[in-house]
């Protein structure tokens, strides 16, 4: 739909909302005014502003949003388009898990390095989907690639992370345990033996281990 049918269509819809209104007042100022035909006045005015609010929100909104992304963002011109990481996890937030993990696949096909796009899958399959059977083998089969160290410390974490949720914490401790005997030396092995150290002593006082913390500077990769 053309932004200039959008505009023309609230327009339309604003204009039926003032004439709804103005013919509501002046029949409430009638000596004898009709109430039930004023009542459905000023119910046609509600329903008008909720189809105003509508247009708003669907159509004219996200056009103001792109403008000022494009304006901010992309001044040199051409075509402004999100993050596909943020908007999988729109996807995500909105209640489309399924539409989230395709766009993820998405990712991968273009780019197989993109390892917070196995997280992303993984991640729904446990939390949204409630199969996390299938988010383990999504992070086992991913972890059979080669990564960087630091992919492939944040692939075993979340891995390990959901086999602390299927109440599995010696799995979770062996696949932290590779990761300190694969990577000597570095500060990936050290975080995976504190790590380690953590999942013991949740399987000797049968609690749970803490979960996975992400480093602070943005998206792994």
């Amino acid at each position: 739909m053309s932004t200039y049918f959008q505009l023309l269509l609230l327009a339309a819809l604003a204009w039926l909302g003032f004439v709804l209104f103005t013919e509501g007042g002046d029949q409430s100022r009638l000596d004898e005014p009709d109430k039930s035909k004023v009542l459905l006045l000023y119910f046609g005015v509600l329903l008008d502003g909720g189809a105003i609010a509508a247009v708003l929100a669907v159509w004219i909104v996200p056009i103001i949003g792109e403008s000022v992304g494009n304006f901010f963002f992309n001044p040199g011109g051409g075509e402004y388009r999100p993050d596909d990481h943020a908007t999988a996890a729109a996807l995500r937030a909105r209640g489309d898990p399924e539409g989230a993990i395709a766009l993820y696949e998405k990712i991968l096909e273009d780019d197989p390095s993109d390892a917070a796009a196995v997280v992303g899958i993984a991640r729904i399959y446990a939390g949204d989907l409630d199969n996390t059977a299938r988010a383990a083998a999504t992070l086992a089969r991913a972890l059979e690639r080669d990564w960087t160290p630091r992919q492939s410390s944040m692939l075993a974490n979340q891995l390990a992370d959901i086999y602390l949720l299927k109440d599995s914490p010696r799995l979770a401790r062996d696949v932290i345990a590779q990761v300190a005997r694969v990577m000597p030396g570095t500060k990936f092995a050290e975080n995976a033996q504190q790590r380690v150290r953590e999942i013991d002593h949740a399987i000797q006082t049968g609690t749970r281990a803490p979960a996975y913390e992400e480093p602070e500077s943005g998206r792994p990769g």
